[in-house]
């Protein structure tokens, strides 16, 4: 199913195909399910990639991943630098992507433009993928920590 920016259909994003792919190989597909949010609130494609291969189809799905983005409004924010680890320890890189909404992290994620591609990837690369909702400009830690204080008491 193609999704248009600004369309009013509902886009169907979690498919067999999807998760077969999620499930496949090691991998861990995380959704984060819609919550009620602020408009224009981004949403984020991240992706802890552990054990980097440099194999023929991984430069290929390289060179063919943007195209799949860009029907999405998809684009890089991170894309594996060397990483300065101040706590803990993170081996690795990691791939962050931007999109304007969930829905459209969802959708490109189960299109077949990206699907026709993703084993490209995960036959090469260990790694965790996941799908989250960004805040909004107005986000402030207090109020979350005052809902969570709610919840709990």
């Amino acid at each position: 199913m193609s999704h248009q920016v600004g369309s009013e259909r509902p886009v169907r994003a979690l498919t067999s195909q999807v998760i077969a792919a999620g499930e496949a190989g090691g991998y861990v597909q995380v959704v984060v399910p819609e919550r009620a949010k602020e408009a224009d609130v981004p949403a984020y494609g991240f992706a802890h990639l552990r054990d980097r291969r440099h194999h023929p189809d991984v430069f290929e799905y390289l060179e063919r991943i943007q195209d799949t983005l860009h029907p999405f409004h998809g684009r890089f924010l991170i894309h594996g630098p060397p990483t300065e680890v101040v706590e803990g320890s993170w081996p690795g890189s990691m791939v962050l992507i931007e999109f304007p909404s969930l829905a459209e992290a969802r959708a490109w994620y189960a299109s077949p433009s990206y699907q026709q591609i993703l084993r490209l990837r995960t036959d090469h690369i260990d790694g965790d993928v996941v799908l989250v909702e960004g805040v909004g400009a107005g986000y402030n830690p207090r109020d979350r920590a005052m809902k969570l204080r709610a919840e709990t008491s």
